[in-house]
């Protein structure tokens, strides 16, 4: 009995010992499985890792992984571009695991015009921009937050100062010497990229060709921006909430030469104005003994040595920017409202920038066949402006022997004896104020009476107002040493204010169907559209105020005012349609026309006719390249369009004779009032015409992880809308419109982005490169048209730099005395020397030639972004490689107008040091008439590229969030304009068109901030 139990103790025992060993062998069980597209293809450097923790594997290029897994624990497995997918491995066998592709990527849903289209399914050339991506730039402009983000699409801003900013878009280039801004849509209505904050853009969709523009057909000759802003969603209530506070500082600013730098230049240049044809130079102003002592002395009260650009500008500006969202979803309901505003202060006293905004869309299902929406769009921007007239330049031209401020608080005095720029701004003298503010309401209903059928129309009724003020005050100056005043001014104060309002009533009606059958894929659209708009504006104007605290135009005297009136209105009429068909997700085919009637035009000329047409071969989906493991997508595109324009017309109906009144005349010896003709109305005025062809290739390799866009283009823009000439005895104070000028462009974009994984950090490096060239064409038999140092002529780019050639300086007075070619002026040293193109001897207007062009070439970004455990940076780089921009005024010529020297003007040629490579030529005051001549001796490289923003980012991990009501957070800084590489002069920026003589600085912005999701 006892061995019966001890060999059943025995058995008991080894069966403990060898289940105790499947356990032991179950905590360190190995999963082994294959990972597979959905087409079959391997997955290679998939990530494989046990849910909750870091530690994991990678897929090998067959896909297959073997990782160590606890029994009961499910892994997670990911790769770019594929969906997410968890699940508890089966032990003991391999487990086939198939990954399907992100919506993101080929089936990612743009918006098009009046609808939306897959990717994939596109024929023309579309560039698709997410909401996100533009708020992470955290500009308070969205503008701003655009530039660099799309191919083709070169986006300037000209001035810092803040909602004076002045940005412009160009699509593709200059098509028409008229209006070259892009029509924007938010949401279907016409309005700005400004006129919506970032954080509510949900999409932003930018049409570059015509194929894809021409359904929009006359507003969209300049390309369209398609803005879809966020909605709610069914089933969800989330409110967000985006904080930032950030400063400004200048990013350049101009440095004036010291004060005895400036006396001593001043005493060179008098020299050599006075200088005796015998070669002897004049005598000095200041001297020798007084810029010693002036350099010498501590008392700076009476020997100033100021730079009142830099003392005028603070150090530091402040901003911020609030948002916060709610969206709240129901099988019926949904809806999404937020708030916004924005604080801008200036590193200039007295101007600021405010805007406040409420956005909320709102939709209610009845039932499966009819949806209803409301939406509402209110917005109120101020702005204060202490600089509107000439005063930044002032400051840029007030010579550093001049006060600006004495020790005792009193102000200096300007050059020219008045009160400063400096004073003007601090003390509030010349101030602007603008109000703007808008209400939009969108009402909307959907019908789907069967399925596939789908009919769209809104309302939308949009009141614009606009005011504006302008208060100029006087002011004595003082003398510092008495504190009286020493100079009375006897000047009137003045104040004159303007205000617009617009009222624009737009209605649309759309149709669209769709059916599949079998392999074919159909689509049509059929619209309407009638657009109104009415314009008013009144303005007054008195001098003389007593009480100059009283900013009120009734506090002023009214003897000697004026007032004006104006308004005008203007109607467009459309019918349109779209045909799409697509053949088992290979070949694409697309049809638009656009057909809009405007009430600008004469009977007969009001109607235009705007076609396109486009096709697409998506190669990768034939069964000859599916076996091409590299290419995920490829697909070849051409287009042709036309587009129209009639924005050169301005507010004119140029088939209407246009009088003004109290035109007095004399007759029979005694003066009558009457009218006389403004204008020659012409009745067969009409449409510029634009004609673009494009031809282009997508390509997504390496399951989606690179993916090149390619685009080449041909724009021909024709009767584009010119002033010609009449003549003056026809009686007629204007020249009138006519159909005369074609313009062509020519250029390709591309885009190149690579994303991946390794390890735990995702990375995504995107490039984009963009390159147009611009001709005019014919220019309707007109002499070439040349506007200071531009020109406009057949075979050159539009506002050419046109000018001399300049071959170097005159090496001595000798030299110059002795030029064969006659130039301007009594020649010296130092002098320039131009080329006579002719060979007559003398410079005449035949000798100019183009120079260079203002027109970006070669735009160019590159995006650098990480992510590493809840930390996220990313690198945006910016920049042109082609760009011409001159140097005149000020900037160019020391003590113009009484204006200043810049410490760039210290390498001069002067005969105590004559370089043939010195920067600028001798210097003058009186006798600058041969150097100031437009040449290329004064063009510069603007080419540059800009650290245009860095942002560092961290999101908790939801575990921390457990209890505090919070679904996401997460932190930020940011920085924008940081480091910028150029050829540019000290004080220029290259991103601002020629020299800034009269704008603010571009700004470098510094913000911090905070994302919270309930």
């Amino acid at each position: 009995m006892k061995k019966k139990n001890s060999f059943l103790s025995q058995i008991i025992l080894l069966i403990v010992i060898f289940l105790g060993m499947q356990n032991a062998f179950a905590q360190s069980g190995t999963i082994k499985g294959v990972i597979k597209s959905a087409d079959g293809k391997p997955i290679e450097s998939a990530s494989i890792k046990i849910k909750g923790e870091d530690a994991g594997v990678v897929s090998d290029k067959q896909g297959v992984f073997s990782i160590k897994v606890p029994p009961g624990k499910a892994i997670a497995i990911s790769a770019i571009g594929y969906q997410l997918v968890e699940l508890v491995p089966v032990p003991g066998q391999e487990n086939a695991i198939t990954l399907n592709q992100l919506v993101t990527e080929l089936d990612q849903v743009v918006v098009v015009g009046y609808g939306t289209q897959k990717k994939v399914n596109l024929s023309g050339s579309v560039v698709s921009i997410k909401g996100d991506d533009l708020t992470k730039r955290n500009t308070i402009q969205t503008t701003q937050a655009l530039q660099g983000m799309a191919p083709g699409v070169t986006v300037t801003s000209n001035s810092g100062k803040p909602g004076k900013e002045n940005s412009s878009i160009r699509i593709r280039g200059i098509g028409t010497v008229n209006d070259n801004n892009p029509l924007v849509l938010i949401d279907g209505v016409a309005s700005s990229v400004d006129a919506v904050d970032p954080n509510d853009i949900e999409t932003m969709s930018i049409l570059k060709d015509a194929a894809s523009s021409s359904i929009y057909g006359s507003r969209a000759a300049s390309g369209v921006i398609l803005i879809t802003t966020k909605r709610g969603k069914t089933d969800k209530v989330n409110l967000t909430y985006r904080s930032s506070v950030g400063f400004t500082t200048p990013l350049v600013l101009p440095q004036n030469a010291t004060a005895w730098d400036y006396m001593s230049l001043y005493d060179e240049a008098n020299g050599n104005d006075l200088r005796t044809d015998a070669g002897v130079a004049g005598g000095a102003i200041y001297g020798a003994t007084t810029i010693n002592n002036w350099k010498t002395s501590t008392d700076r009260d009476a020997f100033p040595n100021t730079d009142m650009m830099r003392e005028a500008y603070r150090d530091k500006a402040f901003q911020t920017q609030q948002y916060i969202g709610l969206s709240v979803g129901s099988e019926k309901f949904r809806s999404n409202t937020s708030l916004n505003y924005s604080w801008q202060d200036a590193l200039l006293p007295n101007t600021e920038y405010k805007r406040y905004g409420l956005r909320s869309n709102n939709s209610y299902t009845v039932n499966k066949f009819l949806e209803f929406g409301f939406d509402l769009s209110m917005r109120n921007t101020k702005i204060k402006d202490a600089s509107p007239g000439t005063q930044i330049e002032g400051m840029m031209r007030h010579p550093a022997i001049y006060q600006t401020l004495y020790s005792n608080g009193i102000w200096g005095t300007s050059y020219a004896g008045g009160t400063h720029p400096m004073q003007q701004m601090y003390d509030a003298l010349q101030m602007r104020y603008e109000n703007y503010q808008e209400i939009l309401a969108k009402v909307s209903a959907k019908i789907t009476p069967f399925k596939g059928m789908q009919i769209d129309f809104w309302y939308t009724p949009k009141l614009n107002w606009a005011s504006f003020k302008n208060v100029n005050k006087t002011a004595d100056v003082y003398d510092y040493k008495t504190g009286l005043v020493a100079v009375k001014n006897t000047g009137l104060a003045t104040m004159s204010e303007q205000r617009d309002q617009t009222v624009e009533n737009d209605l649309n009606l759309i149709l669209n169907y769709t059916k599949t059958l079998g392999k074919h894929s159909i689509s049509a659209l059929g619209g309407f559209q009638y657009l109104t708009n009415d314009f008013n504006t009144m303005s007054a104007f008195r001098q003389g105020n007593n009480f100059q605290q009283f900013e009120q135009i009734s506090s002023y005297d009214p003897t000697g005012m004026t007032n004006s009136g104006n308004a005008n209105q203007w109607a467009l009429m459309s019918y349109f349609g779209r045909l799409n068909y697509n053949y088992e997700g290979k070949y694409f085919l697309e049809a638009n026309v656009r057909n809009d009637g405007s009430s600008r035009f004469a009977n007969g000329y009001k109607w235009g006719l705007f076609p396109s047409f486009s096709g697409a071969w998506r190669f990768s989906a034939e069964n000859f390249m599916k076996n091409i493991d590299w290419l995920s997508n490829g697909k070849l595109r051409a287009s042709w369009g036309q587009l129209g324009n009639q924005s050169g017309l301005g507010s004119n109906y140029p088939f209407a004779l246009n009088v003004a009144t109290n035109q007095f005349r004399v007759f029979n010896g005694q003066l009558n009032p009457g009218y006389a003709p403004v204008n020659y109305a012409l009745s067969n005025i009409s449409w510029e015409s634009s004609n673009m062809i494009d031809y282009g290739i997508d390509l997504s390799l390496f399951n989606g992880k690179v993916d090149v866009t390619f685009d080449w283009y041909k724009k021909q823009t024709n009767n584009i809308l010119l002033n010609l000439a009449i003549p003056g005895v026809m009686g007629y104070a204007n020249s009138p419109k006519q159909n005369a000028g074609s313009m062509e462009n020519i250029g390709w974009d591309a885009a190149v982005s690579y994303k991946n994984k390794i390890g735990d950090v995702s990375f995504k490096i995107t490039g984009i490169l963009s390159d147009v060239q611009n001709k005019i064409t014919d220019f309707g038999g007109l002499a070439p048209q040349v506007s200071g140092t531009h020109v406009r002529q057949v075979g050159s780019p539009i506002d050419a730099f046109y000018g001399l050639v300049s071959d170097g300086f005159f090496s001595s007075f000798a030299e110059a005395r002795a030029s064969s070619v006659a130039q301007f002026g009594k020649l010296q040293g130092g002098d320039l020397r131009y080329v006579d193109q002719d060979g007559d001897k003398k410079l005449t207007g035949a000798d100019r030639v183009v120079l260079g062009s203002p027109i970006p070439r070669y735009t160019h970004s590159l995006e650098l972004s990480a992510f590493f455990k809840g930390f996220d940076l990313t690198l945006f780089f910016q920049g042109v490689g082609k760009r011409d921009s001159y140097v005149s005024g000020w900037t160019a010529y020391p003590f113009q107008n009484a204006s200043t020297a810049l410490i760039q003007h210290l390498d001069r040629w002067s005969e105590a040091n004559p370089n043939p490579n010195a920067a600028y030529p001798r210097l003058s005051i009186n006798q600058q008439s041969n150097n100031l001549q437009a040449s290329n001796f004064w063009m510069v490289n603007a080419a540059y590229i800009r650290l245009k923003n860095i942002q560092l980012g961290y999101t908790l991990p939801t575990s921390w969030l457990k209890g505090t009501g919070l679904t996401g957070a997460s932190f930020f800084a940011n920085g924008n304009n940081l480091i910028t590489i150029s050829k540019m002069p000290i004080g220029m920026d290259p991103e601002s068109p020629e020299t800034t003589q009269n704008t603010v600085p571009l700004l470098a912005t510094y913000t911090f901030g905070v994302n919270l999701k309930f």
